[in-house]
């Protein structure tokens, strides 16, 4: 195998874009240019939070940086997605509920460099270490929602007939 094609697997196996490319191919192809929009605008910022990762960690000796960098990481996501949201170029809702499940994430980033640099406190490890993830898993979830509701949807629809 090539070498890059390797990388990109290596990548993508340590990634949420993985977890959330069905969802954007199921979006493309059933023309739901909203979801599909969220689903990609998500999938690229988790892309980039995985590459920027391990040059992030190399460069970041005293863990301060790195804790700003994926701060505004989560802020750029946030705010994007909710001009996108009034703008009409995602759903509504669907930006809200995005808005809702990350709003803790830059919190949680910016705790972490205060308690890791002038408490010196060690629970904020098991926060960080907890809640990140499920941030995570929240958000690709929030990005399959229009896929549910329709199933949803659907099934209804089947019943009512």
């Amino acid at each position: 195998m090539p070498e890059w094609f390797l990388y990109c697997v290596s990548l993508l196996s340590k990634s949420w874009v993985f977890m959330l490319s069905p969802a954007i191919f199921i979006f493309y192809l059933r023309k739901d240019w909203l979801a599909f929009r969220f689903a990609v605008i998500t999938a690229a910022f988790f892309l980039y939070g995985t590459l920027i990762f391990s040059s992030l960690r190399e460069l970041d000796e005293p863990y301060i940086w790195r804790y700003v960098v994926w701060a505004f990481n989560d802020l750029a996501w946030m705010a994007l997605i909710a001009y996108l949201g009034i703008k009409d170029k995602v759903y509504l809702w669907q930006s809200v509920l995005g808005q809702l499940v990350v709003i803790a994430a830059p919190l949680l980033q910016l705790f972490r460099v205060v308690d890791r640099h002038l408490w010196d406190l060690s629970y904020s490890t098991y926060m960080y270490q907890t809640l990140i993830p499920l941030i995570n898993i929240g958000t690709v979830v929030v990005c399959y929602l229009p896929l549910i509701y329709l199933f949803i949807r659907k099934r209804k629809s089947a019943q009512s007939l």
